[in-house]
């Protein structure tokens, strides 16, 4: 036997592929009726179009037309909106100060300066004195603390922010205050 390249083989075997398949798609008598009726071409009725589909199938084969897919009418995509992000702030309570407080400087020097306000204002920040120093830190005038926010008057925690650094700047901690108070009575 000759030997042959191996792409005479796959183009034989391909031929055969298609030799198979045209056999088996292929019916007798398909090629009878190229032309379909003329009810078939003016759409004027499905016994018609039936008919002539017919011709194209063999005897016994039912059609039945599948009716054509309607589309789906499109599906609404979320647009998204830009929504402002509320900038989140503490509630202004005496609690939450005292909080801030302590995050800010730790427990330890927390006690120090809760002894010292405790004393002075028992953290009301409504507090005053005949002399004029006012709020949580007693702070003398009162509206020394207005450079920490225009609500000082009433805001806790912009009390706090300013005892705060007025404790670091005057006495290095809260603790050389609640020193000095001890001392002195004052601070």
């Amino acid at each position: 036997m000759k030997r042959f390249h191996p792409a005479v083989y796959l183009a034989m075997a391909t031929a055969l592929v298609i030799l198979i398949d045209a056999a088996v798609l292929v019916v007798p008598g398909a090629l009878a009726d190229p032309e379909p009726s003329l009810g078939a071409r003016t759409g004027s009725g499905l016994a018609a179009a039936s008919s002539s589909v017919q011709s194209w199938f063999p005897p016994g084969t039912v059609y039945i037309p599948l009716p054509s897919p309607t589309p789906a009418p499109p599906t609404p995509t979320a647009t998204p909106t830009a929504r402002p992000t509320a900038k989140p702030t503490p509630r202004d309570t005496v609690s939450n100060a005292r909080t801030y407080v302590k995050n800010r400087i730790g427990a330890t020097q927390y006690a120090c300066i809760d002894a010292v306000w405790t004393r002075e204002s028992e953290w009301n920040p409504l507090a005053g004195d005949p002399n004029g120093a006012y709020g949580i830190p007693q702070a003398f005038p009162g509206t020394k603390m207005a450079a920490f926010g225009s609500n000082w008057r009433t805001s806790p925690l912009t009390q706090v922010k300013w005892g705060l650094a007025y404790v670091a700047e005057r006495y290095g901690s809260a603790c050389g205050a609640w020193d000095f108070w001890q001392a002195h009575g004052w601070y």
